[in-house]
């Protein structure tokens, strides 16, 4: 094998870190892996739908799956970047915290999106709390919890990061020539993982447990992946490995999916080398590693390469159906979390903070467990069965418009309450209810938000009380700007005679 870089790392980390130094093993280290725009199908473990030889190719994802525990029920608070980052920082659903949808660089954008321009540092995070406890923390890659100059935002060491290379940040040190290195976005998986073991090797050195964000770019706007990224999908795709696969010219079916599976195979790849660094540096068993993403897939009418799947659901990135906010996550942790179990059990991203928390023993003030919109479900990623229900209900909220299919463009609020998805707009229109109910019993469900049956008589009750609960959770909210393109298909301007 040819030697690069990052292998000349890991090489000389397996031969010098030795075994982790006892004052380590003695607390639980954490991994948060967040992936960016990919979508319930998109890995072999959630049954990517393209079959045959073209199948993306995951198969260290797989693997944590194999050795850990698949979550069919996961969901973002939200189906965008910013407020979806925030809710795992914080535990809180981010329409709390002045944050709707993506953050801008700059503050007019902010102000007109409603939004603030950075999460409040104020705010305990999930960082702050581990590092107040002794941890060594670390955060490498994406950053998009605010990068404004005017008014400066803080930088990530004002949220408890004692190391940290980002990007869409500010005052932080950058991850590579974002803007100078055509490459650059095919680079970013390798450059985070080196860092990443770079940190568990120096946390080791000095006894200390770790926590780490490991956020990558992958597979956000815009993908340019190296000819040997390319390459791994074998002989039959090579004849496309030229520039032509980078505009929608020709070969459009073949190249975008291309492009988009290559640079989640060197995703995978990177993620398979962070875990080949833990089991080197003894630390695989007191580690425990999660796999996500921040929201669904991309919609291809906005950027040619955006092909990721949501598997069976209808909906994508912005959208309030299950497509949007509908995501895999994986729970690794060897000797903990019981191996190869999936579990239809409802997680959101804002049980992050509470759930780590308490594996690892740490005490959250009062005052932020007070806050709090996630819950501790520590016992459900441990146990072998199946958590039996949630204490609270999930909400999520959308203000913005939604390019793309009028298909996916769903109301601007939605609430999950155990089986029941409830979606309706602020002004009481467009009033839509689904029983989801768990993957195994899909057959027995309105899963794929389809059959809508808030107008069935036996219903009206129920319709009545998921609306006064979502309009109560909406009336909490900081006040802004909601777009009015709100109906969906129902304005469609479908041909009629004149």
């Amino acid at each position: 094998m040819d030697a690069t870089p990052h292998t000349l790392l890991l090489a000389l980390v397996f031969i010098w870190a030795g075994p982790a130094q006892i004052g380590a093993a003695e607390k639980t280290n954490f991994i948060h892996l967040m992936m960016d725009d990919w979508g319930f199908g998109d890995l072999g473990a959630y049954g990517s739908p393209r079959g045959g030889a073209t199948r993306v190719k995951t198969p260290n994802i797989d693997r944590m799956a194999k050795e850990g525990k698949l979550f069919t029920d996961y969901h973002s608070v939200s189906p965008v970047c910013s407020p979806s980052r925030a809710g795992i920082m914080t535990g809180r659903f981010p329409g709390s915290l002045g944050i709707h949808s993506a953050l801008a660089s700059n503050n007019q954008t902010n102000l007109e999106r409603g939004n603030v321009n950075f999460m409040d540092p104020n705010v305990l995070s999930v960082t702050k709390l581990f590092q107040e406890n002794g941890y060594l923390v670390g955060h490498f890659g994406k950053w998009h919890l605010g990068s404004t100059v005017h008014p400066p935002a803080p930088s990530p060491r004002e949220y408890g990061i004692d190391s940290s290379v980002t990007f869409d940040s500010f005052n932080d040190t950058q991850l590579g020539n974002r803007f100078e290195d055509e490459f650059w976005s095919a680079k970013t998986s390798t450059m985070i993982i080196d860092l990443a073991i770079e940190m568990i090797t120096n946390a080791t050195r000095q006894g200390k447990p770790f926590y780490m964000n490991l956020w990558f770019h992958i597979s956000h706007a815009g993908l340019n992946p190296t000819f040997e990224q390319k390459t791994v999908y074998g002989a039959t795709v090579q004849k496309q490995v030229s520039a032509v696969c980078r505009t929608p010219s020709t070969n459009e079916t073949t190249c975008p999916y291309l492009i988009y599976w290559a640079s989640q195979s060197d995703a995978d790849q990177q993620i398979g080398r962070l875990l080949e660094a833990l089991k080197a540096m003894g630390v695989d068993d007191s580690t425990m590693v999660a796999f996500t993403t921040d929201n669904g897939p991309e919609e291809s009418s906005g950027y040619f390469n955006a092909v990721g799947s949501a598997g069976p659901f209808r909906g994508r990135k912005r959208s309030l159906y299950e497509g949007g906010h509908r995501l895999p996550f994986i729970v690794r942790w060897p000797g903990k979390v019981p191996a190869g179990r999936v579990d239809h059990s409802i997680l959101s991203g804002a049980d992050w903070m509470p759930t780590v928390a308490s594996l690892a023993g740490l005490d959250i003030p009062a005052e932020t467990r007070a806050t709090f919109d996630g819950e501790d479900m520590s016992s459900t990623f441990t146990s072998l069965s199946e958590h039996t229900g949630r204490k609270t209900p999930l909400f999520w909220e959308w203000r913005k418009t939604m390019s793309g299919p009028c298909w996916h463009r769903a109301p601007r609020l939605a609430v999950r309450n155990e089986t029941w998805k409830f979606l309706m707009n602020p002004d009481g229109t467009s009033k839509e209810l689904y029983l989801l109910g768990m993957m195994k019993t899909a057959a027995e469900t309105q899963l794929y938000e389809v059959d809508n049956v808030a107008t069935s008589p036996e219903y009206t009750s129920l319709v009545a009380s998921l609306s006064d609960m979502l309009l109560k959770w909406w009336n909490t909210l900081p006040k802004g700007p909601v777009d009015e393109d709100l109906n969906g298909c129902q304005n469609f301007p479908f041909p009629t005679e004149t």
